[in-house]
């Protein structure tokens, strides 16, 4: 049997979400952003990224030695794998799926909860409401529990009963911060400010932000451990902007483990050639399976309604900005790592080839 005639790849998710390409029968297909590829425009897509190849009785998709890998399935290719109508794969940030015919973009881009593409008034207002829906609810949630511990401390206050107002402050402490992480991540996700470029000293900054999360640690009586390469670099960054990238992906990984046992472990190291990796690894579960292709998509959280799913989307952004990356992969034996690749000097993202990596014993340990 050969492929049927009229096929489609249709973009659920991503800069081209709702666009959709032909597949002629009988015609690889470059997926990447070179002059021969289809049109995309996700930067971390490399530009030679994947290919899918008719192959008798049906296609056939391979990853083209990309930057960032291709997933199917929650998986990364590491070879030719078969592919038919409704399979769906990742390259970068974009979703794509195998389609027969022509696809209703408005249905097709609605399946799953997902947001149908802006083509009009109606459609960014439609958009609109539904984040600021999701965003209402988070902070419904927090401003709930602020004020449960408000009356907590309160009553006590009224008792002269210090105890209990000891045991009402942590409440008051855990959802500030979780108010004050949000209010930064919006204005991250809402506003590009130009970025403030210096070299910057790495073990310093892992420290500050290890001790700034500590009491959030101790309190689900969590190790954090800080670890940093001999003679790193100092790779000129926006200090605020990496800050909160990586506090957002250490509160992640504090939240993930479990209480008791849990282990986060804060990294730097030295990379490829002119690169440095800022590493977050944990003990936890891993990612759910159903966000495991779109950890850093805007509102999806894997937390249930303590989550906003704006912190990996942000720290996500403000890697791109860098000229970097943020990457998620499983750890042997479980858990997860969350790796941010830094340039050392500030340039753009690019598609430059990267050598092998290099990730020397650690020598500095600091542990809470």
């Amino acid at each position: 049997m050969s492929p049927p005639d009229v096929l489609s790849l249709l973009v659920h998710r991503g800069p081209d979400a709702g666009r959709w390409f032909p597949l002629p029968a009988g015609e690889p297909q470059l997926i990447g952003r070179s002059s021969e590829s289809l049109p995309l425009r996700d930067r971390r897509i490399s530009r030679r990224h994947a290919e899918l190849t008719p192959d008798g009785n049906g296609w056939v998709l391979r990853d083209l030695r990309s930057r960032n890998g291709t997933r199917m399935g929650g998986r990364m290719l590491d070879g030719p794998r078969e592919v038919a109508v409704g399979d769906r794969f990742t390259c970068g940030d974009s979703e794509f799926e195998v389609v027969a015919g022509r696809p209703d973009r408005k249905a097709a881009s609605l399946r799953d909860g997902a947001i149908a593409p802006v083509d009009s008034d109606d459609d960014r207002l439609i958009a609109a409401g539904r984040a600021v829906a999701g965003l209402s609810h988070s902070i419904k949630n927090i401003l709930q529990a602020m004020r449960g511990g408000a009356d907590a401390v309160e009553l006590a206050i009224g008792r002269d009963d210090l105890e209990s107002a000891r045991a009402g402050w942590p409440i008051l402490a855990r959802n500030l911060d979780r108010i004050h992480t949000l209010t930064l991540n919006l204005l991250a996700f809402a506003h590009d400010r130009p970025l403030d470029r210096e070299p910057t000293l790495l073990p310093p900054l892992l420290r500050e932000i290890a001790e700034l999360l500590g009491p959030a640690a101790a309190r689900r009586r969590v190790s954090i451990e800080v670890e940093c390469d001999r003679d790193l670099p100092e790779p000129s960054i926006d200090l605020g902007a990496v800050h909160q990238a990586l506090m957002n992906l250490l509160i992640n990984a504090i939240e993930a483990v479990p209480e008791r046992t849990g282990r986060v472990v804060l990294a730097a190291r030295r990379g490829g050639p002119g690169e440095v990796l800022l590493q977050v690894d944990d003990n936890g579960p891993g990612l759910p399976e159903a966000v495991r292709d779109r950890p850093f998509e805007p509102f999806v959280s894997t937390k249930g309604q303590r989550g906003t799913g704006l912190g990996l989307a942000v720290s996500r952004r403000l890697a791109v900005r860098h000229g970097g990356e943020l990457r998620s992969e499983d750890l042997e034996g479980g858990g997860t790592r969350m790796e941010l690749r830094l340039p050392i000097e500030g340039d753009d993202a690019s598609d430059r080839t990267r050598g092998p990596e290099s990730v020397p014993e650690a020598d500095l340990g600091l542990e809470f």
